[in-house]
């Protein structure tokens, strides 16, 4: 066997007797499947399509509309309902037979008489006289009714005529002196008030240069017996006026006491108040 019959038995399209077997692409399955897919669909196929796509969505729709607007109508309820109703009144008995019928009673007018008329008469004003009683041309200004001629103004009625007047009521009397008491009894009577009362910036300096490094000074206080601030006078001065007065001016001002009480009673009370100042 030569090389070209080897290679006719060895290839698969050939057959022995009948020549080559014919291409699969044009015979066989995957044949239709290749040309039908090269194939073109024709042109009426498209329209079609959509109009079928078209009518079963519009089907859809109407199905789905009347779906919804279709409202069943319902049987109405056969409830009966009964209403009570209460049953007229009996009507009145009869009246007893053989009794007389009521009358009507009729009003009668009652005449009247009427008297003679009288016309009204007018009423004339009638003046009333003042009299006025003359007093005794002898008497004094501010004498009283029912007293006596020659009485003495402001004497008593029944009183003997010409008598001396009576004597003036005796004269309130003087208050009570106000009592010295130590400082220390007032000290817990203070209600307001600093007791430690410092010069000014001025007077420092005045008493800086004076040398001095610590300063007295004594005050008189005087309280009433509401507990409010009498007086203030200085028994001892501390050599700067302006520190008088300002330790003068604190204590009238700003210092307040309760009232000072002697077996339950308030008294005016007098007290001696030291001042003591030291600068450093």
């Amino acid at each position: 066997m030569s090389s070209t019959e080897d290679n006719d038995a060895t290839t698969p399209y050939r057959r022995p007797d009948h020549g080559p077997i014919p291409s699969p692409s044009s015979t066989t399955f995957f044949g239709n499947y290749a040309a039908a897919k090269s194939r073109k669909a024709p042109k009426w196929a498209m329209p079609l399509l959509s109009g079928v796509v078209v009518f079963h969505l519009g089907f859809f729709v109407w199905m789905w509309a009347s779906s919804i607007w279709s409202i069943e109508q319902l049987d109405r309820p056969k409830n009966s309902i009964d209403l009570a109703v209460a049953p007229p009144p009996p009507p009145p008995p009869p009246p007893p037979p053989g009794g007389a019928k009521p009358r009507d009673p009729t009003l009668t007018p009652k005449k009247k008489t009427v008297k003679d008329i009288v016309q009204p008469v007018k009423i004339e004003k009638q003046e009333v006289q003042k009299v006025e009683e003359a007093g005794d041309p002898n008497g004094e200004e501010g004498g009283e009714e029912g007293g006596e001629v020659g009485g003495t103004v402001g004497g008593t009625i029944g009183g003997v005529s010409g008598g001396p007047p009576p004597p003036p009521p005796p004269p309130p009397p003087p208050p009570a002196a106000p009592t010295n008491v130590a400082p220390q009894m007032l000290e817990g009577s203070r209600i307001a008030g600093d007791k430690m009362i410092v010069p000014d910036d001025v007077t420092k300096t005045e008493i800086q240069r004076s040398g001095k490094d610590k300063l007295i000074g004594s005050f008189k206080l005087c309280l009433g017996a509401a507990g409010n601030i009498v007086s203030v006078s200085m028994l001892k001065s501390t050599g700067f006026p302006s520190y008088d007065g300002k330790i003068q001016s604190k204590m009238r001002g700003e210092w307040k006491y309760k009232p000072y009480l002697v077996n339950g009673k308030a008294v005016p009370v007098c007290t001696a108040v030291t001042f003591i100042y030291s600068q450093k």
